[in-house]
């Protein structure tokens, strides 16, 4: 799940390997939110679409489903 962190400062670079711009940042590492919480950084649980993981869009077929007769 994606996690939005705020610095305690205006901060905009890379730190942990999370790119922070005027202080905000938004991650799915589990490592990164470790140690930002424990560095006193604000973390919450973020409001934008989850990242997807592979296999979990939608699910498409091609052809007919079985029993059902083919249309001409």
């Amino acid at each position: 799940m994606r996690h939005t962190i705020t610095a305690p400062s205006k901060i905009t670079g890379v730190i942990a390997g999370v790119r922070f711009d005027n202080g905000k940042a938004e991650t799915d590492s589990e490592n990164a939110l470790a140690y930002f919480l424990r560095r006193g950084y604000t973390v919450k649980p973020s409001a934008s679409v989850p990242a997807e993981k592979p296999g979990d869009g939608p699910k498409t077929t091609t052809g007919h489903a079985r029993g059902t007769p083919k249309e001409d």
